[in-house]
């Protein structure tokens, strides 16, 4: 392992830093974190505010963008298709409601994530006026879309030819280096951080013990290394969509055992949840002031 990364990792894992005047600002419901801080997905009515005219070209990442709503999850939305070319009926259904009143049922992989925040605090349940973008600033994301009505979209969840992913040791790296204070009061916990980005990361995932199978799918922590097997990380917790391939093909692995993979990144609100019952514990001072919490989210398998 570099010796920088190792550094910075044990940073993100065990030490702290105060914050001071945050760039972003999420403040959750703790009902909703409860909800779905082990959940893999969320399904929600969503509607269609703005979309984009046509998916993106491979090489921007392939992926199609939906502006809207969802009173279950009370944040800006941006949902995403994953490899969107090759799902014309969904991208069709998209255009059809898109800037009316009608809804559509839509699964996927729940996410928050501060790559488009902009400079707006985040507070769910606010309310949300239509938007005119197909970006407004956001945390919140439901991506990969797993399920739209009645158009099973899990075989969007494949690697995109003719993107460059990002390199796992640089994108590591920026997860564990950013600085995060949580905030708990007695119906909400808010999160303070930077910002981020560094989507679909091109890693490697030894499997360690503690898998924790759920109704939607599973997590397993894992060893994150490099392609060609360099360490970047001993132990985050990485999660797969129940009956997508990256799923179909972990639950058959074996302790110690390696697969590649593309990943994206959310934040964990199970360690959220963690930190703010534990921060008045002396086994873990400062707790909450530690950097951001971190998982992982697998959407492809690389040959």
């Amino acid at each position: 392992m570099k010796p920088q990364l190792q550094s910075i990792l044990l940073i993100g894992c065990m030490a702290f830093f105060h914050l001071g005047s945050a760039q972003i600002e999420i403040t959750l419901r703790k009902s909703f974190i409860d909800s779905f801080k082990n959940k893999v997905t969320i399904n929600v009515n969503y509607t269609v505010d703005k979309a984009h005219a046509h998916p993106n070209a491979p090489s921007k990442d392939g992926d199609m963008h939906i502006a809207g709503r969802a009173e279950k999850v009370g944040l800006p939305i941006v949902a995403e298709i994953m490899n969107a070319a090759g799902q014309t009926s969904s991208v069709n259904l998209i255009h059809n409601i898109e800037g009316t009143d009608q809804t559509v049922l839509m699964t996927g992989v729940w996410r928050i994530w501060c790559e488009h925040a902009g400079e707006d605090e985040q507070v769910q349940g606010e309310p949300l006026d239509a938007f005119n973008t197909t970006n407004p600033a956001h945390v919140f994301e439901i991506h990969p879309i797993t399920q739209l009505k009645n158009f099973n979209l899990l075989p969007s969840l494949k690697p995109i030819n003719g993107f460059t992913y990002k390199k796992a040791d640089d994108a590591l790296l920026r997860y564990a280096a950013t600085r995060c204070q949580i905030i708990p009061k007695t119906k909400t916990i808010t999160i303070q951080t930077n910002g981020v980005g560094f989507n679909y990361v091109d890693c490697k995932i030894e499997v360690l013990p503690d898998s924790n199978v759920v109704e939607d799918g599973r997590f397993v922590f894992c060893r994150i290394l490099t392609p060609d097997g360099d360490v970047v990380a001993q132990k985050v917790r990485v999660a797969f969509v129940k009956d997508s391939k990256p799923e179909k093909k972990v639950k058959t692995l074996k302790v110690g055992k390696t697969m590649h993979i593309i990943a994206i990144p959310r934040i964990d609100l199970a360690l959220v949840s963690f930190r703010a019952d534990h921060h008045d514990d002396p086994n873990f001072p400062d707790i909450l002031s530690w950097n951001l919490p971190f998982e992982l989210v697998a959407v492809a398998v690389v040959q």
